[in-house]
């Protein structure tokens, strides 16, 4: 019952909103937009999207000069 009142109790998901919202309001507070100002939704991270995968690299470019 509390989560269908109040929302997931999963931490990861609490912590995400935690974090959304605070980034919502720093960026509210310290930029000056034109239009529509961003919302916590737009801080969210997208758990539902693929995965992106990275590649292992040496960090070497190439160029030793």
């Amino acid at each position: 019952m509390f989560e269908r009142l109040t929302g997931p109790i999963d931490l990861r998901e609490r912590i995400d909103a935690a974090a959304a919202l605070i980034a919502e309001r720093i960026t509210n507070c310290l930029t000056e937009t034109k239009g529509e100002p961003p919302e916590a939704a737009d801080f969210m991270p997208r758990w539902d999207t693929q995965r992106i995968e990275w590649e292992q690299g040496g960090g070497d470019d190439g160029d030793d000069s």
